[in-house]
């Protein structure tokens, strides 16, 4: 089971470790998942100085976000949760295309995941809340290419409507320029699929270039999709290693 903080909790703990480290190391570890006896002492949210050793037990696992990139510590021993981030090798983002094998004159489409879309690119299969911030463009990504789709876009708030279309091959597709990207709930449905999408976007603010500060603005407005985007690329940890 995954242990995740409430907002008022999330301030709390992050205020705790903040106040602990004042005029020593800063807080510049955040945990985005913990399972196990250590989700109790260390719930999604916490906030470490990358110099802070944990211990794991038999079932124990914290997956941590640095300024260098996401560390998962999974088996038992001691670690810094900090430290210099090697090359993930879990998958690349992508913009554009993916996911495309040629043999001779076919082509077989495999859906590609969380790992190849970046926190700022919309999956249109998955509903809830989505951050959006200044200067930060939005794109629309679904998983599967495999056919072209035709995406009607619907701003709650006036009823604006929008069709972006997809060709075959194409996984994503740049948020339509007629219509403003604002705070507030807009839906998504594909043609053809009777289901219904809403995404409710929330405007964040901060220095976003920090990917801590970042991850922590996504988890504390409950932006899950993306802060999983942002983390799926990671380095495992062993014990005592950096």
């Amino acid at each position: 089971m995954f242990y995740k903080a409430s907002k008022s909790a999330f301030y709390a703990v992050a205020g705790v470790a903040l106040a602990a480290m004042s005029g020593t190391a800063m807080a510049d570890v955040l945990v985005t998942q913990s399972s196990g006896a250590i989700g109790r002492e260390l719930p999604r949210g916490t906030r470490l100085a990358d110099d802070r050793i944990i211990t794991l037990r038999a079932g124990d696992r914290v997956t941590v976000l640095t300024s260098n990139g996401t560390r998962r510590f999974a088996s038992p021993g001691r670690y810094r949760v900090g430290g210099t981030q090697q090359v993930a090798s879990r998958g690349v983002r992508t913009n554009g295309r993916r996911g495309v094998a040629m043999t001779g004159a076919s082509r077989t489409f495999t859906p590609i995941g969380a790992a190849s879309r970046t926190e700022w690119q919309v999956d249109i299969d998955q509903p809830g809340t989505f951050c959006i911030a200044d200067g930060r463009p939005i794109s629309l990504w679904r998983s599967n290419a495999s056919h072209a789709a035709a995406l009607i876009i619907t701003r709650a708030s006036n009823g604006q409507s929008m069709t972006v279309t997809l060709p075959e091959g194409d996984f994503s597709e740049t948020w339509p320029d007629g219509m403003a990207m604002q705070s507030g709930i807009y839906t998504i449905q594909i043609t053809g699929d009777p289901v219904q999408r809403e995404i409710e976007f929330v405007t964040i603010e901060g220095d976003l270039n920090d990917q801590v500060v970042l991850g922590a603005a996504l988890l504390e407005n409950e932006c899950n999709v993306q802060l999983e985007a942002m983390t799926a690329n990671y380095q495992t940890i062993s014990p005592d290693g950096d």
